[in-house]
């Protein structure tokens, strides 16, 4: 099956100004991925609240920005600064408190917060946090195609980090060439810039700037046009699913668990 989903304008953190692609109206998950959203503008009244400390369980939190800066801060003493290119791999396991706040006083900030399901075995492991500069990240140049390669792998090369789930996370830019790759299951193409062609499945499909093509069943991926792209693909999970807010379980009960932790202090202890 082959979908394209639009964004919705939300805001969220303090007042934060968003794109929000997955854990939206149009599409509420993407079986492991659960939020996608783009933050990206050069007025800061959309971006200054920034995200203040909050919780999260269940998950992983991958952070990219691509134009900009973050300061990092969590509940376990890990202090970082996201700058432009850098990512942020953050796993949250069985707890977590982090704020993400803006660095910059003025000009552009564009980023990604990808939210990835864990299995049931591994919803309560230790949380971790992994920033991973620019510079760690490969970037594979093709005629007409260029791919900065944050995990997973594009034919001979490996990605920059090795998540507890494996997932495919690619910033790709097409200029006249061809993008090629066998999808997981479930394959994501949110275009941020330009127009691109999907052939997929025995369909070819146009989609734009601020749009993304939903696959399932995976299979072979081409791409073509001229434009920008995150790919992203996984596997589904198929397990239960409870979710409230940052918490992602898989009962009712360990949601409720979640809370009740939160609220009496002991949700990262």
């Amino acid at each position: 099956m082959i979908k394209i989903i639009n964004g919705e304008a939300v805001k969220d953190g303090a007042g934060v100004k968003l794109n929000r692609v997955i854990g939206s109206r149009n599409l509420d998950n993407a079986d492991p991925f659960y939020l996608l959203d783009e933050f990206r503008s050069d007025n800061k009244g959309d971006y200054m609240a920034g995200f203040p400390m909050h919780p999260h369980r269940g998950i992983e939190t991958i952070t990219y920005m691509v134009e900009g800066s973050f300061k990092h801060r969590d509940s376990k003493g890990n202090e970082g600064v996201l700058n432009s290119g850098d990512v942020q791999w953050m796993t949250a396991g069985r707890g977590i408190l982090h704020e993400e706040m803006p660095l910059m006083e003025d000009g552009k900030l564009w980023g990604y917060q990808l939210w990835l399901n864990l299995p049931k075995e591994k919803k309560m492991i230790e949380p971790k946090y992994r920033h991973i500069s620019n510079e760690e990240i490969p970037v594979i140049k093709e005629e007409g195609v260029q791919v900065k390669l944050i995990s997973g792998t594009y034919k001979d090369k490996n990605g920059a980090t090795n998540p507890t789930v494996p997932v495919d996370y690619i910033d790709v830019r097409v200029n006249g060439g061809r993008f090629e790759k066998e999808g997981m299951e479930t394959v994501l193409l949110y275009v941020h810039s330009g127009e691109i062609n999907v052939e997929a499945q025995g369909e070819n499909i146009a989609v734009k700037s601020g749009n993304m093509c939903f696959i399932t069943d995976g299979g072979n991926i081409e791409v073509t046009g001229e434009g920008g792209f995150l790919y992203i693909s996984g596997n589904p999970l198929r397990e239960p699913v409870a979710r409230y807010g940052p918490f992602i379980m898989n009962t009712s009960d360990e949601i409720i668990k979640a809370v009740d932790d939160y609220n009496n202090g002991v949700f990262d202890k």
